[in-house]
């Protein structure tokens, strides 16, 4: 027998080894009643355990007549582990004749796709519908895509536009090897029941490759596991395509090319802040005479950016946005991104950054533009070194945008007027619904935004404490426009809705 080049192997019990490679398995030591050591995987016809509390039996039948594998008395753990793998391998062999959808799937469609690939009933139809979603949550431009476990069913979701969608609902029946399958995928170990992972994996779809990050954690229903998408394709790396007007732009990049100071995105979680980094990283290399060093921090770093210094953020070893920062500074960078400044220290290194001869991009937790001055004054940043480093602030919002092709005349309802305060002779846009939007009436999305400049009048209330609402009062006087009032503005030119601004911001 020719030498395996083994790719994954495990200790099943104290004298037997499984090792699994994609020419074949092979069983070093003791081996219980198997009749020979070395089976090629297109042999294998399938896989099963019986369990038996913490012990169980592992079978593996062949096509080839010879009588099966049978594997008794084996620790539970390493018996699913072992079925996994097979099954992998297995399902990776038959996979490369197996003919691939060459566009999307309408999410209508979806169901009947899925039920299919079950009904088949052969060992890899976990792996088969596991690819089949993960490629057309890509197609579809999904974000992230749930796989949720309940008491009846597994819910599939995809969230398109920045809202959850159920794309399908799949036996239970199918439950294990579904989590089996997205875990060997992720490089996550398939054993490891009890405890949270996280894993990534490449996927290539369409002639491009995109970027799958996956987090699975233990529920009471077993293991839910969820995939975040990162697709170049889609992604916006220019700051004229954020969905800024021209002159909230021009305020903007203008603060970009400033010689130093410390800029500042605030927003929930998706919506944007690390996309508006990214572009503005963009607009500094293109613009920027003679800058040569850009570097960030990140937990995670999302997209790999052309001659940029990026460094991700590993907590088990110690490397914490603080500290990695203070690494940063040491190495005379031009720019600095921070992912997000979470804690006093961080904090405190940025802002002193802005401060001697760096541009500062980052990102803080607060529920407004002048909400994010008072959370670095509550992070032990003092009041006289905030008020002289940080220039901007950027408060941002993610809306969907109305589908160009079922998009109509909508009249707003009595109670849309009161609450927007519009005139009676306004008109606006709403999707009607079609198969390009897949009846949702939305298409993409665009930003909204809140551009505060941080003026002399601004520095004054941040040198002398001033509370939120004064801070708020003056942002007003100044005639900074609200996110409010940029939705509105993009709502009366068609871009989005008076619905979506409602369900953005309350």
């Amino acid at each position: 027998m020719a030498e395996i080049l083994y790719c994954k192997q495990g200790l099943l019990g104290p004298k037997m080894e499984l090792h699994i490679a994609p020419e074949g398995l092979t069983l070093v030591g003791r081996a219980g009643r198997s009749s020979t050591d070395y089976v090629p995987v297109s042999d294998i016809a399938g896989v099963a355990i019986k369990e038996r509390g913490r012990r169980a039996d592992l079978m593996v039948w062949f096509a080839t007549g010879q009588p099966s594998w049978t594997l008794t008395g084996l620790p539970r753990v390493a018996a699913e582990w072992a079925e996994a793998v097979i099954n992998e391998e297995k399902g990776a062999l038959e996979k490369r004749a197996k003919p691939e959808y060459s566009g999307p799937v309408p999410i209508g469609g979806l169901p009947d796709v899925c039920r299919q690939i079950i009904s088949t009933g052969n060992n890899h139809a976990a792996v088969d519908l596991v690819d089949f979603l993960l490629v057309q949550g890509a197609l579809h431009g999904a974000s992230d895509i749930h796989f949720d476990p309940y008491s009846e069913a597994i819910i599939v979701r995809f969230r398109l536009d920045g809202v959850l969608y159920d794309v399908a609902k799949l036996d239970q029946a199918i439950k294990r090897q579904l989590a089996a399958r997205l875990k060997v995928v992720s490089h996550l170990a398939t054993f490891k029941k009890s405890v949270a992972q996280e894993g990534r994996a490449a996927l290539k779809v369409a002639g491009r490759t995109v970027d799958l990050r996956f987090s699975s954690i233990p529920t009471i229903h077993g293991e839910k596991v969820a995939v975040r998408i990162f697709d170049p394709a889609k992604s916006i790396f220019s700051v004229t395509d954020l969905g800024m007007s021209a002159d909230m732009l021009a305020s903007f990049t203008g603060s970009l090319m400033a010689p130093q100071g410390t800029i500042l995105l605030t927003g929930p979680s998706g919506s944007g802040k690390t996309t508006t980094m990214y572009a503005s990283l963009g607009y500094l290399r293109e613009n920027r005479k003679n800058l040569s060093s850009i570097a960030t921090v990140e937990d995670p770093v999302e997209y790999d950016l052309q001659v940029v210094n990026q460094t991700q953020v590993n907590h088990a070893s110690g490397l914490t946005f603080a500290s990695a920062l203070r690494t940063v500074l040491r190495q005379d960078p031009e720019v600095i991104m921070i992912g997000e400044i979470r804690d006093s220290e961080t904090a405190d290194i940025a802002v002193q950054a802005g401060l001697t001869g760096h541009m500062v991009l980052s990102t803080v937790h607060a529920r407004s533009a002048a909400g994010v001055l008072l959370r670095l004054i509550d992070l032990g940043v003092e009041p006289y070194l905030l008020a002289s480093s940080v220039s901007a602030v950027l408060s941002q919002r993610l809306v969907r945008t109305v589908c160009k092709s079922c998009a109509r005349e909508y009249i707003p309802t009595p109670g849309e007027r009161e609450r927007f305060n519009l005139r009676s002779e306004d008109r606006f846009a709403m999707g009607a619904g079609c198969e390009r939007c897949a009846g949702t009436g939305y298409s993409g999305r665009t930003g909204i935004f809140q551009l505060l400049p941080v003026s002399d009048s601004m520095r004054d209330l941040v040198l002398r404490r001033s509370s939120l609402s004064e801070l708020e009062q003056q942002v007003e006087h100044e005639g900074i426009i609200s996110l409010q009032g940029d939705g509105l503005a993009k709502a009366k030119a068609g871009i989005t809705t008076l619905e979506e601004l409602t369900r953005v911001l309350g």
